[in-house]
């Protein structure tokens, strides 16, 4: 059998089960895992895995991964550029904020120093978007997660038990589209995965061979190993 390396230790079904316990407060949110969970989504929706999508709502999904992104600023402390869209030169500090583009977040404490999170301005919590804004425009690019104590405020503010539990509803049933998609999708991707293997197997090309095998772990990666 193929020794394939896990490159995250998330599969897209405990991405969601995570982002559950997260939204209920039971869990403080860990560096890792939530870099672990964007990187999972990212590979589900780009990479070579992007295939099965089509069997995924992609606004169920893409909400997950706003809040994930949220949460990372939000929650830990590190160093963040802004693009103008379609600029590839990040603001410079006391310029002009822009209401569409790109924030880059670089976690303080993340494995590698290369660890980039992207993220569009339009889809970020708009209090998070002001805190960016603000230390923008003090001249800086570091932050902590008392720069964003307004969206953390909001997260926790409920008027009433009613509104709480709509929200505790709101993320019952996107929860359980989440876990059913996954899992049905999961089906899927290992039987791929496995016609992958027997194709890696009998293939003499060493580049093709390397490609069919990058291929299964991207999809180990997103949903796990198949079964043996």
């Amino acid at each position: 059998m193929a020794n394939l390396e896990r490159r995250s230790s998330m599969t897209l079904d405990e991405v969601s089960y995570y982002w559950r316990r997260l939204r209920e407060a039971n869990d403080r949110p860990g560096l890792h895992k939530v870099c672990d969970s964007i990187r999972t989504l990212d590979i589900a929706f780009e990479g070579c895995a992007s295939y099965l999508s089509h069997h995924l709502s992609s606004d169920a999904w893409s909400k997950l991964r706003d809040d994930y992104f949220d949460i990372l600023i939000s929650s830990f402390p590190g160093y963040f550029l802004i693009y103008s869209e379609g600029s590839n030169t990040p603001l410079d500090a006391g310029a002009p904020w822009t209401e569409s583009g790109i924030i880059e977040f670089y976690p303080e404490r993340a494995n590698r120093k290369s660890d980039v999170y992207r993220g569009e301005i339009r889809r970020t919590h708009p209090a998070i978007a002001l805190s960016l804004r603000w230390c923008l425009a003090e001249g800086r690019n570091n932050t902590r997660p008392e720069d964003f104590e307004t969206f953390a405020a909001h997260n926790k503010a409920c008027d009433n038990p009613e509104e709480e539990k709509a929200a505790r509803d709101l993320i019952d049933r996107l929860f359980e589209t989440l876990e059913d998609e996954a899992l049905k999708s999961k089906k899927i991707a290992h039987r791929k995965w496995w016609h992958l293997f027997w194709e890696a197997n009998a293939c003499a090309d060493k580049r093709q061979k390397n490609e069919l095998r990058r291929q299964m772990c991207d999809l180990q990666t997103v949903w796990g190993a198949p079964p043996r």
